[in-house]
């Protein structure tokens, strides 16, 4: 017979941790399954570290996939606030910075894992790391797992593995394999929240400098996506939060390779282009100024020398007051919107979510119950959802986990 007295979660990140503590919470005997050292290694980055939990905002218009919809009824049923108090219960109270976004007041992703991992040992969740589940194996009665330790059987099972972003920290393709493999279906992985590669050549003397800018991604002379907060510059193009949180659209571009992509930046967005020519018509009269150090005091040293030398106002040994009203028009433009090639986006291993997973068409969006093995569950990141940079994604890992606890140990009685 079926033992309803274990249920299986195989993978230790965000949703896996969380399921395994809600499961047990509710009176099941949890088994977790991770195939690293240690559970969370993930969620330690979550946020560069201070792990942005959740966002108030957190919707269908946030997510993306074959079927965005499908969040909604996880999301409703497990809202941001539902997030906050969940977090508050083991030992984390939270705070809401800007645009909703949520996180411990400790912002420390460290204690986040720790909490959820002290809490799971106390409910006597059993955790046996370095395990790989190799196979799920389907029976009349529960399901069977096959692992590098040998064989378990439990009454269902939470696949929640996590996606391919972030090789280095634990990201595979486990779970992708582990559902097709029972019949469910894969749509194509792309990098989400990740690097935008361009030119390199113009980048490359800016290596280090961040700043706020404006972005613009445009297909064929069309803006594609927008986003502005801090840009940091990489020799390999664009980094920092404002290029990451589009960088989704440049890896989907470079995936379908169709049309021609580049990055517009606005370098001083809180300045109307009317303002700021006037202003740099007025720094002409700065005495003794040459061009290496006119721009001094409006941008960075190393930006001016370099915007001078893509709008033609050479040589930068020349004096300020020498620059003619048609250059100004021109650098006036090109501080307002700097036009680079993109070439893609960084690869999977430096993503930090990955786009694409196993069709969302193959699971019940109320409970996360597979509908071809209704023993096995799925949550977070291995389906084919993900969400905007700012806690969409620790929000809909909480969630779509909790969804599935419900169902699970429902199913269990």
């Amino acid at each position: 017979m079926r033992d309803k007295r274990v249920i299986g979660v195989i993978g230790g990140g965000a949703a896996g941790l969380s399921a395994a503590v809600m499961a047990a919470r509710r009176g099941g005997a949890v088994r977790l399954f991770e195939k690293q050292p240690r559970v969370g290694r993930k969620l330690l980055a979550t946020g560069n570290g201070t792990c942005n939990l959740s966002n108030l905002h957190a919707s269908p218009e946030h997510y993306h996939g074959g079927d965005p919809g499908f969040v909604f009824p996880a999301l409703r049923a497990f809202s941001p606030q539902d997030a906050m108090a969940f977090f508050a219960s083991i030992g984390v109270p939270c705070t809401v910075r800007e645009n909703g976004r949520i996180y411990p007041i400790v912002e420390q992703a460290s204690a986040v894992l720790d909490a959820l991992r002290f809490e799971a040992e106390a409910l006597g969740v059993q955790m046996l790391t370095d395990t790989a589940v190799t196979a799920i194996v389907p029976r009349q009665d529960g399901v069977r797992l096959q692992t590098t330790v040998g064989a378990f059987d439990v009454s269902c099972v939470l696949v929640a593995v996590g996606g391919a972003a972030s090789g280095r920290l634990g990201g595979s393709a486990d779970g992708y394999r582990l559902l097709t493999a029972i019949g469910h279906e894969k749509t194509p992985l792309f990098p989400s929240i990740v690097q935008i590669k361009t030119a390199k050549d113009p980048v490359r003397p800016l290596k280090g400098l961040r700043l706020d800018a404006a972005l613009t991604l445009c297909l064929d002379g069309k803006a594609a996506a927008t986003s502005e907060g801090e840009v940091l510059f990489a020799d390999y193009g664009l980094s920092g939060p404002a290029a990451m949180e589009i960088g989704r659209v440049a890896a989907d571009w470079e995936r379908r390779k169709q049309g021609h992509m580049t990055v517009s930046i606005d370098l001083l967005p809180g300045i109307v282009a009317p303002d700021l020519l006037d202003m740099l018509t007025k720094r002409r009269a700065l005495p003794g100024r040459t061009l290496d150090r006119w721009l001094i005091g409006l941008l960075p040293k190393a930006l001016g020398q370099t915007l001078l030398k893509v709008a033609g106002v050479q040589p930068l040994s020349r004096m300020a007051d020498s620059v003619t009203d048609a250059e100004l028009r021109v650098l006036t433009d090109i501080i307002k919107g700097w036009m680079l090639p993109v070439e893609g986006a960084a690869g999977m291993d430096a993503a930090q979510v990955t786009a694409g997973g196993v069709k969302t068409a193959g699971f019940d969006p109320a409970t996360m119950r597979s509908r071809r093995c209704p023993f096995v569950y799925a949550a977070g990141e291995v389906l084919d959802i993900d969400g905007d940079c700012g806690g969409y994604n620790l929000q809909w890992a909480w969630a779509s986990a909790h969804a599935a606890v419900t169902a699970m140990t429902e199913e269990r009685t």
